[in-house]
């Protein structure tokens, strides 16, 4: 199937077209979007990140936990917030610290602990920035994301379906290496109450906001953003709710969006006054990247001021 023919296919009529339209930001999903299997976003990808955020706030909206994210942001040159644990933690990657985070009721969290303990293959958690393998070592219960794998889609599913409730979102993901995870975080606090927040502190509308994913826990997003762009072969409750389908991460799907929808385009002096587009794109255009795990950023545009809270 074509790009063209996935993008008809799975496009729903109510959905309006954004083909004229010039995102002023841009959050990209990590597992299966630009991570592979290996961990490591091709050079492709990185150019395309780094030249997008020369020219617009670019964020990473993740199930991963904080620091996870803080690393991919620093590989890609960004600045500007990033979205952790499923939206439950907006933070600053030049820092490290948070900018908001959502934390679980404590006696939610550990009722939660104590269910998932016997039934999955594998319990962790993320509690004041710091990643618990082992729940036993939960102190502080400042607890933003309870994560839980299992052997397949039906238990992540089936788990997901008893723990949704007025104080708790629960959701399932796929992640790189083809494992199912239930993740858990404070009612409300998923990937477009995450948009939402980047939105603000960075000053644009959720409207004009482009998101690129490819799983189950991006479709909160996809419902807000006004550019929402999905991967080939993502989920098809995703695909129905994109305006556009890409080629897949092995195929660097995600810079063949950034080029199309961002680095390619006219822009408006509103949006490119921050400094010349011509030369930021002589700028991507120099860019050298040899591996994925050489590059790092020599300068990036700062999206802020952010006002941060400690970790």
């Amino acid at each position: 199937m074509t790009e063209s023919d996935a993008t008809s296919k799975h496009a729903p009529a109510e959905i309006t077209k954004t083909a004229g339209h010039v995102p002023a930001g841009l959050l990209i999903d990590l597992d299966g979007t630009v991570l592979s299997a290996s961990d490591r976003p091709s050079a492709s990808v990185i150019r395309a990140v780094h030249a997008a955020s020369l020219l617009i706030p670019v964020g990473i909206a993740s199930g991963r936990v904080q620091d996870d994210v803080c690393h991919y942001a620093r590989l890609f040159g960004l600045t500007a917030p990033q979205v952790a644990e499923n939206g439950a933690t907006l933070i600053d990657p030049v820092t490290g610290r948070a900018i908001k985070r959502q934390t679980l009721d404590r006696t939610e969290a550990e009722k939660i602990l104590a269910a998932l303990r016997r039934v999955s293959r594998r319990l962790m958690a993320s509690g004041a920035g710091r990643f618990i393998r082992d729940p036993d070592e939960v102190t502080d219960w400042e607890i933003t994301l309870i994560m839980a794998e299992f052997s397949t889609r039906a238990e992540a599913s089936d788990w997901a379906n008893r723990l949704n409730s007025s104080s708790i979102t629960a959701s399932i993901s796929l992640d790189n290496k083809n494992s199912w995870y239930l993740d858990c975080t404070k009612a409300g606090a998923d990937k477009a109450s995450g948009a939402r927040d980047f939105a603000e502190h960075v000053g644009i509308r959720v409207a004009d906001l482009m998101v690129i994913g490819d799983g189950m826990n991006d479709i909160p997003m996809f419902r807000v953003a006004g550019i929402p762009v999905a991967m080939d072969g993502a989920e098809d409750e995703l695909l129905e709710l994109a305006v556009d389908v890409v080629p897949s991460v092995e195929q660097d799907g995600a810079a063949t969006a950034i080029e199309k929808y961002i680095l390619s385009r006219s822009w408006p002096a509103t949006l490119a006054g921050r400094s010349e587009p011509d030369r930021r794109r002589a700028a991507f255009s120099d860019l050298q990247v040899t591996s994925a795990s050489a590059w790092t950023s020599s300068s990036s545009t700062n999206w802020g001021p952010l006002s941060t809270s400690p970790v």
